[in-house]
């Protein structure tokens, strides 16, 4: 056709385009629909600018309409999470991240729904992000936009892409600083704290296991005699995994303290059982459970997870050198333990004030010798 309408009056169109002696007709576009004048010109000066790039390999079967349905964005991110859900199944994957992915696509992906996933580019990423991300906080910005670009580097290992698109930055941090704080307080907070739920919670300070961790402890990880619980397990959302989430399974030393918790917390118990158990289910305990116990009781001012792990880290970096602190947090990289290391504002405080208080040294000759006296 020349024109919108066809001397019949029919305003469909389609193409045909050909390569190598063949033609390839194409009849839809991306979202199902059937050429209009203006969308078939647009999908024939695609298919030309494809035709004429030097850097990719021409398939004419990518322009056809079968191709261009599977290359909707919702078809590609359903089978994306297919393989996610797989990864799940076979323990690569924690549910609970499987799930927070799964939600991103309802609640900020569904404006990509009838995109050839070709089409989207640094013009369309940049609309997504005015559009669809100014309501929601900058970390979950960063989290949403960062899980976008992981679906767009699967597409492009597969082929479905034939280049990674260029991501809009997000910059800023609106994130709640961590604290911790000294054991006193934990034991404040502790007093605070119905006696029957204390033991899994001092449990969590004096070995820095994370809640989901210490929710799927067994009473068979714990040894006694050599002073040590094996962290192996954990839960994630409703799911026990048998791995951690650096997927490591190490013992971690139990103080003096730690070890009368679990001496007591293993008594009657079989191997196979959790070591801790909530008296108000009878089952082992959830970290909802743990995290509303302390959020109702414990009057700290801080969260569960910073007067645990995060002030365990802190009250331990000082004792001992890095890589042994780095072990004791089971973290495969250091950095990540300096991020859970948080100086006391009051041990600040005592290092800058040793600055009035320093003595000056005046050097004074005696004999062949030399003597220091305050000046």
């Amino acid at each position: 056709m020349s024109g919108a309408v066809c001397e019949c009056g029919n305003t469909n169109c389609f193409v045909v385009f050909y390569w190598k002696g063949r033609h390839y007709p194409s009849r839809r576009d991306s979202a199902g629909e059937v050429y209009d004048f203006r969308e078939a010109v647009k999908s024939l000066t695609k298919i030309n600018a494809a035709m004429e790039d030097k850097t990719v390999k021409f398939d004419p079967k990518d322009w056809t309409d079968t191709s261009i349905k599977e290359r909707r964005f919702e078809n590609l991110i359903n089978d994306y999470y297919g393989e996610k859900e797989h990864e799940m199944k076979t323990g690569e994957l924690s549910p609970e991240h499987y799930r927070i992915i799964r939600n991103y696509y309802k609640n900020h992906y569904t404006f990509f729904d009838g995109y050839d996933v070709r089409e989207i580019d640094r013009e369309v990423l940049s609309i997504w992000k005015r559009k669809c991300l100014n309501n929601v906080k900058i970390k979950t910005r960063k989290n949403v936009r960062n899980a976008l670009h992981a679906f767009f580097h699967w597409m492009y290992d597969n082929g479905h892409i034939l280049h990674m698109p260029s991501f809009p930055e997000i910059k800023g941090d609106d994130s709640t600083p961590r604290r911790a704080i000294r054991r006193e307080a934990q034991e404040a907070a502790l007093k605070n704290l119905p006696e029957q739920f204390r033991d899994p919670i001092e449990f969590m300070m004096k070995t820095g296991l994370r809640p989901g961790e210490l929710c799927a402890v067994l009473v068979k990880s714990v040894d006694l005699a050599n002073r040590v619980v094996w962290v192996e397990r954990s839960l994630s959302g409703s799911t026990y995994r048998e791995t951690t989430k650096n997927r490591s399974k190490l013992p971690i030393p139990l103080n003096d303290k730690a070890l009368e918790i679990a001496a007591r917390n293993v008594k009657g118990k079989f191997p196979t059982g959790f070591l801790f158990i909530n008296p108000a289910t009878g089952d082992g305990y959830k970290r909802k459970y743990l995290w509303s116990v302390w959020v109702k009781y414990s009057e700290s001012g801080v969260k569960l997870y910073e007067a645990t792990r995060h002030s365990y880290c802190t009250q331990i970096v000082p004792l001992t050198e890095s890589y042994e602190a780095q072990r004791l947090m089971r973290h495969r990289d250091k950095r990540s333990t300096d991020n859970y290391f948080h100086a006391y504002t009051e041990t600040l405080l005592q290092v800058v004030q040793r600055m009035d208080n320093v003595v000056d040294l005046k050097e004074t000759g005696k004999g062949n010798g030399r003597e220091t006296s305050p000046k």
